[in-house]
């Protein structure tokens, strides 16, 4: 873990998304954001029980920020600091600094689906991975049935590697799972031949 470069907030200088380190006060927007069937449908983390289930999660995720084993952000969309709007979440898991290697998550409410907004939050997402946490490798592993996803990620320049038999266990069924990859060597490459 040398050389790491912890970014609490990040924007691509030229759009009103911003990724920001979770808070407390994101307690309440998981909360009601993660009741919708659609965001959590293809999630392990499902719908939250409570508020107070929603408020120990962001302390958890705020523990693994400490301990630099887990990055959360919110994905806001601010057009002036007076109108800043929550709309979804991405992180950074299952962190091997032994590997250089994490795991990527991210969900957006559903009402601001197909406006790009996704792919600008996957784009500072690996920005922070690869140029900060000088990660050598992202992953994310997609059920077979969430073409969604599955396009976003093919779409920011992820490669589909296999299929993982029973790989997720969403509330109680087992799910393949499509392994998709971001090598930093061709991250580096895609960057400079633009």
């Amino acid at each position: 873990m040398h050389n790491i470069d912890i970014i609490e907030e990040i924007n691509d200088g030229n759009q009103i998304v911003y990724l920001r380190k979770v808070s407390l006060n994101d307690a309440n927007f998981l909360f009601e954001s993660l009741k919708e069937k659609v965001i959590s449908k293809y999630l392990s983390l499902g719908p939250l029980s409570s508020h107070s289930h929603s408020k120990k999660l962001s302390k958890k995720y705020l523990k693994f920020w400490d301990d630099k084993i887990q990055f959360n952000y919110i994905i806001e969309l601010r057009e002036n600091m007076n109108e800043i709007k929550k709309i979804g979440s991405i992180s950074l898991w299952d962190l091997s600094w032994l590997h250089n290697r994490a795991k990527i998550g991210i969900w957006l409410i559903s009402k601001y689906w197909n406006m790009g907004y996704a792919k600008i939050a996957l784009k500072l997402i690996t920005i922070i991975g690869f140029s900060h946490l000088r990660l050598n490798r992202l992953e994310a592993q997609i059920a077979v049935e969430n073409v969604r996803s599955i396009s976003l990620f093919k779409k920011s320049g992820f490669v589909e590697e296999g299929l993982l038999l029973q790989y997720l266990k969403i509330r109680g069924n087992y799910h393949d799972a499509l392994i998709f990859s971001y090598l930093k060597a061709r991250w580096n490459q895609n960057r400079f031949n633009k």
